[in-house]
């Protein structure tokens, strides 16, 4: 992934989900983005559609 489409995922991401803080993605697997916040958490997003759900989120939504 080049540094102008990683750049766009962190934008669609923070503008999705209304996060007010910074993020860095740590891993990419197909649809699955790892991301870390500047407070040093990780989370996990499952792209579906356009859209960027949270793992849990992403399994809820199928039970």
């Amino acid at each position: 992934m080049d540094s102008e489409e990683e750049k766009k995922i962190i934008e669609d991401i923070l503008k999705q989900r209304r996060l007010s803080y910074s993020i860095e993605i740590l891993d990419v697997q197909g649809d699955r983005y790892t991301i870390r916040n500047n407070f040093g958490s990780t989370i996990v997003y499952i792209k579906k559609g356009d859209r960027f759900l949270s793992e849990e989120e992403s399994t809820q939504k199928q039970e």
